[in-house]
């Protein structure tokens, strides 16, 4: 039987936002509430609609203005704003491995110089913040000796 090798693979938590944010089903949802929202709002009457060529320029500029009024607006929500305040603050890293994170290692972690912020996602996920006077591939590499060569 083949030894077991154990893996740390790397991603920044920007791509892992952005990738969130893109998703087709998120992207879907915002379009389908900004199309009904649009569809309720920028229906114009026939009567509003002027015979006067002169009048029309700004009526469309008026039509117009007001639609972009009534775009709904994506919710922030504050964990979104947490983590954004965390990106610009902290070196901000997800670990994804093939072993089991448990307590033991939630402390091996947190002993590392230059780990700020530590979060364990599930089993095989955890969230690192690199403080801002640390070199993340130093304190990468600390981190992978201390969890790849422990056993």
């Amino acid at each position: 039987m083949a030894k077991f090798i154990k893996k740390i693979g790397w991603q920044k938590y920007e791509d892992y936002i952005e990738k969130q944010l893109s998703s087709p089903l998120l992207t879907s949802i915002l379009q389908n509430i900004a199309m009904k929202h649009l569809g309720d709002e920028s229906e114009i009457d026939d009567s509003e609609i002027e015979e006067d060529d002169d009048d029309n320029d700004d009526d469309y500029e008026d039509i117009e203005s007001n639609s972009l009024q009534t775009v709904p607006m994506i919710p922030v929500t504050e964990k979104l704003m947490e983590d954004i305040a965390m990106l610009s603050s902290f070196d901000c890293w997800i670990g994804h491995t093939n072993f089991d994170l448990t307590h033991s290692t939630k402390d091996t972690l947190n002993k590392i110089p230059g780990v700020e912020l530590l979060k364990i996602f599930s089993r095989y996920r955890f969230f690192v913040g690199i403080g801002t006077m640390f070199d993340f591939a130093k304190v990468r590499n600390d981190i992978e000796k201390a969890l790849l060569e422990g056993d």
